[in-house]
């Protein structure tokens, strides 16, 4: 197990080595200069000159990017061109919002495709599976932003339920800022949900029909405990799995429904810092999705061991 993890942290960091240069590879690349839109097409070539300089935007690329990894090995993100504060006190403060979004979202994704998808297997070739499985299909077809829209349309156009967007502070009122994410993280949740139906339908299918399975209906065991107990735990690897890949993808499936709810998060951030050519931002926002999508899967594969006894790291 030791040596397992060993192997894994040293790819993390190799993964993460690799990371930053495509990020930073691929910001270099993109057409336009910085600090014109920056200061606009009024500004003098002194005035542009002395921005490229501040942003280092003179220095051989080389330069700029071992720049850029020292900063990162000091916890350092650098400061934001647009707001001129350090980067990683603007992320934090966005991420109030973005990860209670997330987690929120992943809760609903879990609440509702876990059942669907052990009914549906549990009903197979049934009305009640064919009406889960046409949920699962429109819910894959629906961007997320989409039924956002909807969900705005009825609950609160229609019905006057809750928020169509904005947010209050967890200070201020936390009762009304966990109500503004109801609406976005149940659009992000419904369309994950859909894939991890069709995963814990698959998952049980495939378990449901192993002679272990017929074997504990032939003792007269509950069909509660057989599900429970026998079949759902066996089934539950590739379950996780997919909710691992969920739970990094919507750091950045945040972005679009963020601004759809006018959400000010690190979704709302990024799209802003985007407009704004404001490279710092962007390289410390990507870089903190993809730090977080690696360690999420990490965790997961540490996670394998405990969920099945069974496996073994060599």
């Amino acid at each position: 197990m030791t040596t397992y993890l060993l192997k894994r942290t040293l790819i993390l960091f190799l993964t993460l080595l690799l990371v930053s240069i495509v990020i930073f590879a691929v910001l270099m690349v993109i057409p336009g200069d910085p600090a014109q839109i920056i200061l606009g097409i009024q500004a003098t070539p002194e005035t542009l000159q002395g921005l490229r300089q501040k942003m280092g935007m003179d220095q051989p690329v080389i330069i700029r990017y071992l720049h850029y990894m020292k900063q990162l090995a000091l916890g350092d993100l650098g400061r934001s061109i647009t707001y001129d504060v350090p980067i990683h006190s603007l992320i934090l403060s966005r991420l109030q919002v973005t990860i209670p979004l997330a987690i929120l979202s992943l809760i609903f994704a879990v609440v509702i495709s876990i059942p669907m998808g052990i009914y549906s297997s549990l009903h197979r070739n049934k009305p009640g599976d064919y009406g889960i499985m046409v949920f699962s299909q429109v819910g894959l077809a629906v961007p997320a932003f989409w039924a956002g829209i909807l969900l705005i349309l009825l609950f609160a156009v229609t019905l006057h339920w809750l928020p169509a967007g904005g947010f209050n502070s967890w200070g201020e009122n936390p009762f009304k800022a966990l109500k503004s994410l109801l609406l976005p993280a149940l659009s992000l949740g419904l369309v994950r949900a859909a894939v991890l139906t069709r995963m814990t339908r698959s998952s049980m299918l495939e378990v449901l029909g192993e002679d272990y399975i017929r074997t504990a209906r032939s003792k007269g065991l509950s069909k509660r405990i057989i599900v429970t107990k026998h079949a759902f735990r066996n089934a539950i690897i590739p379950i996780v799995t997919i909710v691992g890949l969920q739970a990094g993808d919507l750091l950045a499936g945040a972005i679009i429904i963020e601004n759809v709810f006018h959400l000010p998060g690190v979704g709302r951030l990024v799209f802003e810092a985007i407009g704004q050519r404001d490279l710092p931002v962007i390289q410390g926002i990507v870089l903190l999705i993809a730090v977080m999508i690696v360690l999420i899967n990490f965790v997961i594969d540490v996670a394998y061991r405990y969920l099945d006894p069974r496996i073994r790291y060599e």
